[in-house]
């Protein structure tokens, strides 16, 4: 008897690693080179990929888990806005409190609830940042994404309908993406600077608008998944190099751009049009190199359990990743003189690791599902002596980091490790009450 076969996207596990990690390396070096440097702007061009990337794969995944299948709008809603509607409000409120509190401490908080006016304008403040997604800078992907689920029953609809004439569609979709690209960053039209359609410009950002040709191309290949797959397979050498020429050709023009004036924070803006195709290309090498890592792959292997692990950590991780950027902050500002490139390594290993714990904690916790968008790992598979020991070292070793080295980013490290205590103790009051039932399913004959 053959094995049942895999149906998990192996490739799409390695696309969104490697854009995880594309946005904690471009968030690490905006935080550290400075606005004049001409190569971090480069990389950064290149870097923000990761923007149109996240969309392309919403639009693929969702499409290609629902193209067979009937789908009913409100249960969709209700199982998508629970698992990310959850984490958007929860970390909205989160990063709400802690930006106020960085800027003011503990005084600056009760400033905001000292009288019926201040708590007031406090209401206003976090309602309008639950609506626009800029309670911090990186949770405008989840306020889009929360667009996407409202009209993907829709757009799902029109790929069916539209069978046949899907290239058309896509023509069309792009000359509409390339057209908004070039009234968001040009002078705009009179019409635009007053009224409703004014302030839809000014948060065009945070709408599904700019973004709409990649959701839309990301669901057309995954109704033609199969014939879409094998293409990228065949072809997949021509699309490497295809795609470093037209990199290639992208930083050309922007290194001939900033030498005829152009200040480096406009050319590299993830809205210039002639970037687009930048984009375009690097997610398509991506996702070549990610049927090269399907190939590959040896089930069970050590980098087939860090990739699956990986992928599902992946959303907790983007969530996280700016709290514990902005932990280490303070400390990396004190380096700034030394070598732009080893502060740039050092930081962003620094920030991976950090948040990599923060989440592997989140994840053991009891308020995994609210943070992560994922249940909390099955505490019959946990083993709460090592994460007491785990946690208590991480409450040590970030008190001493924190106290004797000045680091605030030990404060980060101890609160992890207090929750994964307390979150350990969750787990052996479970595992005690059920002592005499087997842990695993599978010793159930």
């Amino acid at each position: 008897m053959s094995a049942p076969r895999d149906k998990h996207l192996h490739q799409i596990d390695f696309v969104r690693l490697v854009t995880f990690a594309g946005v904690i390396a471009d968030h690490v070096i905006l935080g550290i080179a400075t606005p004049t440097n001409v190569a971090a702007g480069g990389v950064g061009i290149f870097l923000r990929y990761t923007r149109y990337s996240f969309f392309a794969l919403t639009g693929f995944v969702l499409t290609y888990q629902y193209r067979h299948r009937e789908l009913r709008p409100v249960q969709f809603w209700r199982r998508r806005y629970t698992l990310i509607g959850l984490p958007f409000v929860v970390w909205s409120l989160f990063y709400w409190v802690y930006g106020r509190y960085e800027g003011g401490g503990f005084g600056g908080l009760r400033d905001l609830v000292d009288s019926v006016s201040d708590v007031g304008l406090s209401a206003k403040s976090i309602a309008y940042d639950l609506i626009t997604g800029n309670a911090w800078y990186h949770l405008y992907f989840l306020s889009v994404s929360m667009q996407i689920y409202a009209v993907f029953p829709a757009m799902l609809w029109l790929l069916r309908k539209t069978w046949g004439a899907h290239r058309y569609l896509l023509t069309a979709s792009f000359a509409i993406q390339m057209t908004l690209l070039y009234i968001m960053v040009h002078p705009p039209l009179p019409f635009l600077t007053h009224g409703p359609q004014e302030v839809l410009m000014r948060h065009l950002v945070v709408t599904i608008l700019p973004y709409q040709f990649f959701i839309l191309a990301g669901g057309v290949a995954a109704m033609h998944y199969e014939a879409f797959q094998a293409f990228m397979i065949r072809w997949r050498w021509t699309f490497l190099t295809l795609g470093t020429a037209v990199i290639t050709g992208t930083l050309v023009y922007y290194l001939h751009d900033v030498d005829s004036g152009e200040p480096i924070v406009r050319a590299t803006n993830v809205f210039m049009a002639h970037n687009s195709f930048a984009y375009v290309a690097i997610i398509l090498m991506l996702y070549s190199l990610g049927t090269m890592w399907q190939d590959r792959r040896r089930p069970g292997s050590i980098a087939d359990t860090v990739m699956r692990t990986a992928a599902d950590r992946s959303f907790g991780i983007y969530l996280a990743h700016a709290l514990a950027l902005a932990e280490l902050e303070p400390t990396i500002h004190q380096h700034l003189d030394s070598s732009p490139g080893l502060l740039i390594v050092v930081s962003f290993v620094a920030t991976v690791a950090l948040t990599v714990f923060v989440v592997e904690v989140l994840r053991r916790s009891p308020i995994s599902l609210i943070t992560t968008g994922r249940s909390t790992i099955d505490w019959r598979s946990q083993n709460p002596v090592h994460s007491v020991l785990t946690g208590m070292a991480a409450v040590a070793i970030g008190i001493i980091v924190r106290d004797a080295m000045g680091v605030p980013a030990g404060d980060l490290l101890a609160a992890a490790g207090a929750l994964l205590i307390v979150s350990a103790g969750v787990v052996a009051a479970k595992q005690w009450t059920h002592r005499d039932q087997p842990l695993y399913a599978e010793e159930i004959v």
